[in-house]
Order: structure tokens, then sequence, then C-alpha cells
């Protein structure tokens, strides 16, 4: 967990940032207000920044199921939600989504206290190696947040400092998908540092942080996402052969909120406090579903926002450990009658309090991520023995070994099959499928949507190799800022 020497600076600079933060820059504060210029000082203040900057992560990732599960085969929202889940379900998503704006404010916000920390750290008080950590756990989560970005709008807007004024917020327009991509591993490179940068007294209190680990496995997925396939393979496999990782025998101790198993690489904290609290353990659990958590005695345990296709659920085998992780439900939907919904038990915090307060963390890398995208980048370069990385996770997962004898094109399809299985609802899918080429994407899901609980006529068009830019965004800056095609 986050570490927070000052409950009081904490609590100022959340203020200070929540007025002086936005979606894209806008409405800043001025530098020069007084206010504004007593934070940033010293090693206490920068504490609290940093830690605000890892807070931002949470709507990131809350929104990204909807861009990587909802919209494919994994998941789908059950019949009583009206919400803007609908569109993304239904492949049809307009530039006025509250998701799309939403996620791009997110991303841009982590950006925003990212940059923002890294300018003022350059005049404050903070010196030697604890100023380089702060600066590094800034450029991790500003090269994840722009990761983010780059996979789902395409090319968008650099912002590589905070902004001296709010002209230079509207006068930068979207630089390209090959630029975004080099100033997130120019970012991540300058992580790789960041363990021994420690002190040994930091160093306990490591878990929920940015590592060296975490960094350079980020910098592989970029790598392999990117199609830079050498450099992808060269930064995994030196993860594969000397982290020292090893894959969790049980699945329900990857998935404990209240641990932290050595599987994982990174992850976004929650903790069962009002504010702090997770919303997946509600949103992954079904609507009119019971005697689920403990604590909920009086109300539904959940919202069913991603109930789990039944289609997907198929594909698991009986002696798959994993589908322990799934159980089904009976409900009754009107005069759609009655209906077994499936839900994943990933984020089910059994001691989520009485008011919903759940501490089920959100897992962003992890080793079993290695060995996958391990064996993808040896196949993709046609090294040899990729087959026996993917079956170090069928292995865990108690099913027989792959074939030595698969073709390239046969690997292939057998990675995105188990990266489904393995990574359900850990916002992947989506990137998945689209890094594969957006053919493959496109067969994928347009083979499934006729299977699928709802809205079975859908399909993915041509366009939807990038989602729409939010229309507020293109409206603000109509000359710097156009929309992807198609929209």
């Amino acid at each position: 967990m986050i570490i927070m020497k000052s409950i009081k600076y904490i609590f100022a600079i959340f203020l200070l940032l929540a007025t002086d933060g936005c979606e894209d820059f806008l409405e800043r504060t001025h530098p020069g207000d007084l206010t504004y210029d007593k934070f940033y000082q010293n090693e206490e203040h920068f504490e609290a920044s940093i830690t605000a900057c890892y807070y931002s992560l949470k709507k990131q990732v809350e929104e990204l199921i909807a861009f990587t599960d909802l919209i494919t085969d994994n998941v789908w929202c059950d019949y009583y939600v009206s919400s803007d889940y609908i569109n993304f379900k239904s492949a049809s998503i307009p530039t006025n989504s509250s998701i799309i704006q939403s996620f791009w404010g997110a991303c841009y916000k982590s950006i925003s206290y990212s940059n923002i920390l890294i300018t003022r750290i350059e005049n404050s008080s903070v010196k030697g190696a604890i100023r380089e950590v702060f600066i590094k756990e800034a450029k991790f989560i500003r090269a994840y947040s722009y990761f983010n970005l780059v996979r789902i709008y395409g090319g968008v807007p650099k912002y590589e400092q905070e902004p001296s004024n709010l002209n230079d917020t509207y006068s930068i327009g979207r630089s390209s998908t090959d630029d975004i991509y080099d100033f997130i591993i120019r970012d991540l490179k300058e992580v790789l540092d960041i363990d021994i940068k420690r002190s040994t007294e930091q160093k306990k209190f490591v878990k929920g942080r940015v590592t060296s680990l975490a960094a350079k496995t980020l910098l592989g997925k970029v790598y392999l996402q990117s199609g830079d396939y050498q450099n992808a393979l060269a930064t995994l496999e030196d993860i594969v052969k000397n982290s020292g990782l090893e894959l969790e025998n049980n699945l329900e101790d990857l998935y404990d909120p209240d641990g932290f198993s050595n599987e994982i690489i990174f992850a976004v904290n929650y903790e069962r406090v009002a504010g702090e609290n997770s919303p997946f353990t509600a949103k992954t659990l079904p609507r009119f579903s019971r005697d689920i958590l403990p604590n909920v005695k009086t109300q539904d345990n959940g919202i069913g926002d991603w109930i789990l296709e039944p289609h997907t659920v198929s594909k698991f085998s009986d002696n798959d450990k994993r589908k322990e992780l799934i159980d089904s439900i009976e409900v009754v939907f009107g005069s759609i009658g009655k209906v077994t919904l499936y839900y994943s038990k990933k984020y089910l915090d059994i001691n989520t309090t009485e008011d919903f307060q759940s501490g089920s963390d959100f897992i962003v890398l992890r080793y079993a991520d290695v060995l996958l995208m391990y064996a993808d980048a040896l196949n993709k370069t046609n090294g040899s023995n990729a087959y026996l990385y993917l079956n170090k996770v069928r292995e865990r997962a108690g099913l027989e070994p792959l074939s030595s004898n698969l073709s390239k094109e046969q690997l292939n399809k057998a990675l995105a099959e188990e990266r489904q299985k393995e990574f359900i609802l850990e916002g992947d899918r989506w990137f998945d499928l689209s890094y594969r080429g957006f053919d493959f994407l496109k067969k994928t899901l347009n083979d499934f949507y006729p299977y699928g609980a709802r809205y079975p006529e859908a399909s993915i068009k041509d366009h939807q190799v990038l989602f729409p830019i939010p229309s507020d965004e293109v409206n603000l800056k109509p000359d710097y800022l156009p929309q992807n095609p198609g929209y």
C-alpha cells in the first residue's frame, strides 16, 4: 500500500489538485497563486503529491473495463442497466459518450498530476535519490496513462511538462501514434533503475508502488503491442530468466483483497473506506443477488454492470481451475423471465462492509502476463519453444499442455484464447485482440456477437480500429484535435 506521511498534507494536496488539475489542463489555478506555491516544497508535500498520482489511476482502471471487456466477448451488462455501458455492449459508441469523455479525462488527469510533480520538484528543497524516485514514479504513471490513451484513441495531444499558460493547452494538437509510443518508451526506460534509488527504509514499503520490475514489464508490453517484437522479446526474456518470479499456485490467493501475491507486479490498490473503496465487487455481482456478501443484509449485493457472457463461460473446461473463479445465480427479469447469470469471483471481497466498502484491487501487471507475452514475442519472431511458456500458464490452470507442433497461426490463436481465460475482467481483451491485427479482432468479435447475451446483431465496423475522441474535446480545439475517421 502507498505509505502516506502526513494526512494533513495529503488532504490539502487533493484539494489543491481538485481545483488545479482537470481533464485537459483547462481551468488551471494560476501558477503564481500563493496557495499553489505553498505546496510542492518538501519531501512530505511530494509524498502527498505522488499519492495523488497513484490515486488518480483508480478512475482510469474503473472505466477501462468498458473498452476491453464490455465491448468484447467477455462480459455484458444486465437488462436493467440503462447507462452508457449499453453503447459499448452494442458496439455503437457515440462521440459524446460519457465513458469516452470520462476515460479521456481520467488519463489526462493522471498525466497532469504527474507533470505538476515533475515540474514543481525542480524548484523544491527535495534533492538527491528521493527526488529521483518521485520523478520516476510520476513518469511511470504518465507512461501508463499515455499507453492507455494511444491504444484507445490513437495519436493524442502530448504534454511533456506542466503547461505554463492556458494558450499552451489549446495549441497542442495530436501527436502521431509513433511519437506517443516513443515518449512512453523514453519515460519507462528512465524508470528501470528506480529500485536502486530507494533507501533501505523505502524498500520496506514498496508494495503498491512502482518498481523496476513494473517498469520493465510495462515496457515489454509496450514493445509487444506497438509491434516492436525484437525489443519485446529481449525485455520479456530478461524478466522470465532473471526476475525469480513464479506463478501463484492458489488462484484465490492471487485475488485476495487483503494480500499481495508474489505473482503481482503492479496493482491499483483499494481500501474498505469511503473514497478509497473498490467498485469492482458490486459491478461484477449480479443485480438481485443476495447472501454472497455476508455483511450486506438488506439489499442487492451487486448492480450487474459486468456479467460474464455465457458463451465465454462455456469455453472453460470442467478441469480448468480458473472455472472455480466463476459462479452463477438464477434471477427473474420481469417479462424476460428466469435468467442464469454468471459472475466472476476475481473481485469478490467477502469482507465488503454493510455500506459496500470493498477492498478488491485491480491487477495491472502480473507474471502470467509476462509468460504469455514472452510466448507471443517468440511466436512473432519465429522463435522456438513459445508453446513452453503458454503451457506454464495452462499447467497452473490444471490443463494438458498444447502440442509443440502447432503452426505459427495456430499458436497465435491459442495464445488469444488462453489470454481470454486468464485475464477476463482484467482490462486486456480488446488490446490483446487488436495488436494481433484489426482483421483478427473484427473476425473474433463478429463471430461471437450472434451468441451474445445482449445485442446479438452487433458488429465491429472498419472504422472502429480506434474509439472516438470525446466530442467535447474536439469542440474545444477544433483546429488542433480532429476526430478519428468514421465518427
